[in-house]
């Protein structure tokens, strides 16, 4: 018999930290760094830990015949990598998928090891069939009802099947240090699959398996990870040289970077957000770009924020936090610890964050809103409702900001929405307004 390896000894282990609360990216790169992983085994440790995620009711559904009774979490979740493996991977025969699971199966929980093996030498005969949708591509029930109401029942099978993907890694490159062009061939002489952006100027497109922080291209502040969706809320914010520019809630500073980029450094811009852990990574991401005295960093409830900051800012950018529903693909825990009464929760956030935006920009400034969802209650609804508060701030039509002639289809009501695959990209909503 074979051991479980590394890759699945970690994934094991970044599993049980996400059924502890733990977000996955944050789970996996804190057992990279534990693990010392080789750099395929940390590949097959992403792509099973996401895969089980994806997958995670598609995989229960095809554990239930066999099951009499509760398992212990940590055994459903040997059972669930085996079986990913077994469905959705080809790399790696039954059979050593089978003496792999029963070895950590061992280590674990010893008594569960007989039920483990008979369950995994039946199973790969018996896949589940007919499944409802919501089973078979493992969302919750609620969501695909709202989405099948919403778009009808094809074009919610295909969201749900881009979420299942892997989905796509986009690079955005700093055009002041270097072209798209020299990254590309420094990426392919790296013996990365990568590929220009028809959409974006300043974006390339990268698959296969590779681990970004090994890269010089990274490593020097020559390329950062964004969506390509993701890059065009900063395209349509517009920042100008020398203009005071607030970055809301800045998160870990992929926008924050791209406002700098754009404006060649030059822009005078602040990045306020309530978590320190997220700042001290901005902060760490804006010195590898090359910015790292370029940006005030405040760590301050963006709220009060613009109590004490009223009329300042010529640029206001607010990403504000949201269910994340346009980016489950990357998410993919996401879908598991959101309802849809959450969704007006983060509505009266949203409100009061777009109030403060407003607040914040100066008579004839501009504020963009965007959200890497595209639910009615976190979009149109919340710039509905502030509009209705504020006669003075006029909705302005995003179309002449954006890149490429194709996002025109896209635009309704003045406003970019895109649903997760749309031109291969990532779920997204961006308004513009003018105070």
């Amino acid at each position: 018999m074979t051991g479980p390896g590394p890759a699945r000894i970690e994934a094991l282990n970044v599993l049980t930290l996400i059924r502890g609360g733990e977000p996955v990216g944050e789970a996996l790169a804190q057992r990279t760094r534990l693990g010392q992983l080789s750099p395929a085994d940390r590949s097959l440790m992403t792509q099973i830990v996401y895969g089980v995620l994806r997958n995670q009711r598609y995989l229960d559904a095809w554990l239930a015949p066999f099951l009499r009774g509760e398992l212990e979490p940590v055994v459903r979740d040997i059972l669930r990598m085996a079986l990913f493996q077994m469905g959705f991977l080809d790399r790696v025969p039954a059979y050593a998928i089978v003496d792999a699971a029963v070895e950590q199966t061992k280590s674990v929980s010893p008594r569960a090891t007989g039920m483990v093996n008979a369950i995994l030498r039946r199973a790969p005969t018996k896949k589940p069939q007919n499944l409802p949708l919501a089973v078979e591509f493992s969302h919750p029930d609620w969501l695909v009802h709202r989405w099948q109401n919403r778009f009808g029942t094809e074009k919610t099978r295909r969201i749900l099947m881009v979420n299942n993907e892997v989905p796509p890694l986009s690079l955005r490159v700093n055009v002041l240090k270097t072209s798209r062009e020299a990254v590309l061939e420094e990426l392919h002489q790296e013996g990365v699959r990568a590929e220009l952006s028809r959409y974006v100027p300043e974006a390339i497109r990268v698959s296969g398996s590779f681990w970004l922080e090994d890269l010089p291209a990274f490593q020097s502040g020559l390329i950062t990870v964004q969506d390509e969706s993701s890059m065009l809320v900063t395209w349509v914010l517009d920042p100008q040289a020398d203009e005071r520019i607030v970055d809301l809630t800045a998160g870990l500073g992929g926008k924050t970077g791209h406002i700098l980029e754009r404006t060649q450094g030059q822009a005078k811009v602040t990045a306020v957000d309530l978590s320190r852990t997220r700042l001290k990574l901005l902060q760490e991401n804006l010195t590898r770009l090359g910015f790292s005295h370029h940006v005030t960093v405040m760590e301050m409830d963006a709220r009060y924020f613009a109590a004490n900051n009223i009329h300042v800012f010529d640029r206001v950018l607010l990403d504000a936090p949201c269910s994340n529903l346009g980016v489950l693909r990357r998410r993919s825990d996401a879908r598991w610890k959101k309802q849809e009464n959450d969704l007006q929760e983060h509505q009266n956030l949203q409100q009061e964050l777009l109030t403060a935006a407003i607040t914040l920009a100066k008579p004839g400034g501009v504020v963009v809103y965007s959200t890497c969802s595209v639910e009615p209650e976190e979009t149109i609804m919340v710039l509905d409702q502030v509009l209705a508060t504020h006669p003075g701030v006029h909705h302005e039509n995003v179309r002449e900001y954006l890149p490429d002639p194709i996002f025109e289809e896209f635009v309704v009501d003045g406003n970019l929405i895109l649903l997760p695959g749309d031109l291969g990209m990532d779920g997204f909503f961006i308004a513009r307004l003018r105070t």
